[in-house]
């Protein structure tokens, strides 16, 4: 097989961008484009010569169809998605895979079953810049991980389908469980709505990630914040590292900072003690940046074509939403620290 027919649910703020990669991708025939609002999709439709539906149900008995991309909102993703994967169809999901962790998991199980991939839309793990990150903490350049901070911040997108913790956390928790090789095993969170409290939708998120050998990572999410912000910085025991996805010129910096702990006597005074912190070089990679939209759509296709599992397949998404599911739950009871539930391999079909 090179060549796939794949059919598109939901085509709204983000589910253009997922469009426009798929009609360009040499490797897709897009056959049809199914969303609600019917009069949009025949517009996109004029332009891509697809069919036009509005079920997914019509979508799922076409003739020759191998997948499908959803991109529908959050709160019917479970019920896309089940109906795709009983259909034997190959699935790419946006994130959030789910809204809660007993539906991820069974989500995931299902793919296992039919023996179909199942993708989640999380797009950041396809960012050169992520991925550079990763390969320096690996080759153990900025030593042992101590912690995490992370600021993603706007002025809205307000929505009314998800919090700001369902909306923007889930780039945070696959960045940072893709950089670890690691899920956290406990977390806490708080959150707070002024714009729109009568939605009960947090818009203002503080949580806190806690790995099984000491690491921690703090998360700052906000729709309400005069300016944009996508800055993650990692504390390392030899060298500290920013990255921050807004600064096409200096996406990455790591800066030869660290305190020095080879000492066996006690600092005198506050000059010996300033003495003892080392403050080296600041290196700039030069990294060749794709888009990163381009790249998840390859690995899907790819990943079908070549009967492999996705990078970020079901069980990937499965454990990213029991951690955005403990966060929650932790929101939910004012900040208590709440156990992460990961699904093991052995629950897998």
């Amino acid at each position: 097989m090179t060549n796939l027919n794949i059919a598109q649910i939901g085509v709204g703020r983000w589910g253009v961008n997922l469009l426009r990669v798929l009609t360009n991708h040499p490797n897709v025939s897009l056959v049809s484009i199914c969303d609600v609002n019917i009069e949009a999709a025949r517009g996109l439709a004029t332009a891509n010569d697809t069919v036009v539906l509005n079920s997914i149900e019509d979508v799922i008995s076409m003739d020759n169809l191998d997948a499908v991309v959803i991109a529908s909102p959050s709160e019917l993703h479970y019920d896309h998605v089940m109906a795709a994967l009983a259909a034997k169809l190959h699935v790419f999901v946006e994130k959030p895979m789910a809204l809660s962790a007993a539906d991820a998991l069974e989500m995931s199980i299902a793919a296992e079953n039919n023996n179909v991939n199942l993708m989640v839309g999380h797009t950041f793990l396809y960012n050169n810049a992520v991925r550079e990150v990763k390969s320096r903490i690996d080759s153990g350049e900025l030593g042992d991980i101590y912690f995490f901070t992370s600021r993603r911040l706007n002025l809205g997108q307000f929505r009314q389908d998800c919090d700001v913790l369902w909306t923007l956390a889930p780039h945070d928790v696959s960045i940072i469980g893709y950089w670890m090789n690691a899920m956290p095993t406990s977390v806490s969170a708080q959150g707070l709505a002024y714009a729109n409290p009568e939605l009960g939708l947090a818009e203002v998120c503080f949580a806190q990630l806690n790995f099984e050998v000491s690491q921690a990572a703090h998360l700052h999410l906000s729709w309400l914040n005069p300016q944009k912000c996508r800055e993650m910085v990692i504390i390392g025991s030899k060298k500290m590292l920013i990255y921050d996805d807004t600064q096409s010129d200096k996406i990455i910096q790591i800066f030869d900072k660290r305190v020095e702990t080879d000492y066996n006597d006690a600092a005198e005074d506050l000059t010996d003690f300033r003495s003892r912190l080392r403050a080296g070089d600041l290196v700039i990679p030069n990294i060749r940046m794709t888009e990163p939209l381009v790249a998840e759509m390859n690995e899907f296709v790819d990943s079908i074509i070549e009967g492999r599992r996705p990078l970020t397949d079901g069980r990937h998404g499965a454990e990213v939403v029991s951690v955005l599911d403990a966060l929650s739950t932790s929101m939910q009871a004012n900040g208590n620290t709440v156990s992460v539930n990961i699904p093991k391999n052995n629950l897998y079909g």
